[in-house]
């Protein structure tokens, strides 16, 4: 039987290497072998690294590719390439300088410049560059861009994009381009890859089931679903599931007929997604079930049960499985959930002395003023080193010196000159700016142990991760889903991502009662066949 899942699983894959078509759509679920792919169609390529290109949106995903391929093929996100771009191309970049700033916070200065200008409600930028809208509103946030000599991300794409449309003779061509997570990407990053691969060979890799960001950034499944109708690209799947469990693979199967039976997902595309026993039969002998969680209470002191259960499950994991982790940069446990959750586990967690990655509140950083003061310590005359300062300091001249400069475009230290104390004492505090030296321990090797690596994660977050012992918290009604009446695509799909990070086993976490508010298990509970599933209960006495 192995022999011939082998067999599927390699003719699976040498019909994507054999294709001749120059456009092509690998439809793949979590753990489907993507890389090893991506991997083999490089091999083949026999170019330079720098001849192909490989891109996504995810951080986490591109640093494995990165790992896995970076020898034989550019790795990007999308944000990366298009930063590239802007600094090494005149012709796109300008009138930014070669070295403008990257700054991620650009969109919220440049949101209050026109609200000082223009006394109007500030438009959606960035919702406005996504879907490729040009006008007033885009043309006041470009001409602040080049103001501040600065690009964010979405500007950054749009930029490009924008350059390169108008000179399409100026589209770098590649010997392969490869996309992968393409369900991620929005209408913005989908057109400029149209537009790439109008002179490149491109593959292209993703699942409509795995589409979480059409809240965050604009993204949306029905990209990838028109593409696999339209037509234009030649359609491939890869067909089983190498990194989960017997119990997860079938978890995930009885999830999407429980939503499709009830009229949710109603554009997916059909796809296998299948156990594949040559690799994962020994660790389904040895984890079996997902465990479901119900505990009387979850409060952050007296009866921390989310945090008390991990605590005492981490510490069961076998030395050789936080090796193997170790060993593939994963780590050993994952704990997925809303933030609320997440801060009281990692409480615990680190109270009782293990070091925890990630949830440390919100993933947006507040602009810092140490970036003003560096910026102008490089150079006092640095129009988004001074924005910076004066959006923290608040001066009640920075509203007119600020609409000033969008009528004239005069640098601000230049507006500034009626204000001598302010521009005089904030100059010699750059000048004597140092950044604060960060002492980093260096513990022998020897020394170190096996301490388990823990990863604490929202939903969205867990996407490009997978981990031995995945941990899923908070699953409630009004949570996920918000309405289990009603349950969205976007809601369903959280659930599939967070339960196909798992490597070795996964546990489902609800209580009865956060804090003095009672709560109810989700609904998405009940979608899994009770024969995947064993239940844990945790009173006061448990742990006794």
């Amino acid at each position: 039987m192995h022999e011939e899942l082998k067999i599927r699983l390699s003719t699976a894959v040498d019909a994507i290497l054999n294709s001749p078509a120059p456009k092509k759509l690998v439809v793949a679920g979590p753990g489907a072998g993507k890389t090893f792919l991506f991997k083999r169609l490089l091999e083949r390529l026999d170019a330079s690294q720098e001849d192909a290109l490989v891109l996504t949106f995810i951080n986490n995903l591109k640093d494995d590719l990165e790992r896995d391929l970076g020898t034989i093929s550019q790795v990007y996100t999308f944000h990366g390439y298009c930063r590239r771009l802007l600094h090494e191309r005149s012709e796109i970049r300008e009138p930014l300088t070669k070295n403008f700033h990257y700054f991620p916070s650009l969109p919220s200065l440049i949101a209050g410049d026109w609200k000082i200008a223009r006394d109007e409600n500030i438009p959606k930028f960035v919702g406005l560059m996504r879907d490729i809208q040009h006008g007033q509103e885009i043309d006041f946030y470009i001409a602040r861009a080049n103001y501040y000599d600065a690009a964010s991300f979405d500007d950054s794409v749009f930029r490009a994009y924008t350059a390169l449309r108008a000179q399409a003779e100026e589209v770098s061509s590649y010997g392969l381009l490869l996309v992968d997570e393409y369900q991620d990407f929005n209408r913005l990053e989908v057109e400029f890859l149209q537009l790439l691969g109008t002179v490149s060979p491109i593959v292209v890799a993703g699942d409509d089931d795995q589409a979480l960001y059409s809240q965050l950034r604009s993204s949306s499944p029905t990209y990838i679903r028109n593409l696999y109708a339209g037509g234009e690209y030649e359609t491939f799947s890869l067909p089983f599931c190498m990194r989960c469990t017997a119990p997860i693979v079938g978890a995930v199967d009885d999830v999407i007929r429980r939503a499709r039976q009830m009229g949710w997902l109603g554009n997916r595309i059909e796809k296998p997604y299948e156990f594949f026993p040559p690799k994962k039969e020994g660790d389904t002998a040895r984890y079996p079930k997902i465990k479901i969680i119900k505990t009387t209470v979850q409060r952050e002191r007296g009866a921390n049960y989310f945090g008390r259960y991990i605590q005492e499950q981490v510490a069961l994991i076998p030395a050789e499985e936080v090796q193997e982790a170790e060993q593939g940069n994963f780590p050993a446990v994952l704990v997925i959930g809303p933030k609320q959750y997440l801060r009281q586990v990692k409480q615990h967690l680190e109270g009782v002395g293990y070091l925890c990655e990630g949830a440390d509140g919100d993933d947006f950083v507040d602009l810092a003023r140490e970036d003003g003061l560096r910026i102008l310590k490089a150079n006092t005359s640095d129009n988004l080193g001074w924005r910076i300062l004066l959006e923290i300091d608040q001066p009640v001249f920075a509203v007119n010196v600020l609409r000033q400069s969008v009528v004239d475009e005069h640098p601000l230290i230049d507006l500034l000159e009626a204000e001598t104390d302010y521009r005089d004492n904030v100059l010699a505090e750059a000048a004597a700016f140092t950044e604060e030296e960060q002492l980093v321990e260096v513990v022998p090797m020897e020394e170190q142990g096996l301490s388990p690596k823990i990863r604490l994660v929202s939903y969205e977050g867990s996407k490009g991760l997978s981990a031995q012992h995945v941990f899923i918290i908070g699953l409630h009604n009004g949570d996920l889903p918000s309405d289990p009446t009603s349950p969205t695509d976007l809601e369903i799909c959280k659930f599939l991502v967070a339960l196909t990070r798992t490597r070795k086993q996964c546990h489902l976490l609800h209580t009865q009662r956060w804090g003095a508010v009672v709560k109810q298990r989700s609904a998405f509970l009940d979608w899994i066949n009770t024969d995947w599933i064993s239940h844990v209960f945790i009173d006061k006495n448990y742990w006794q």
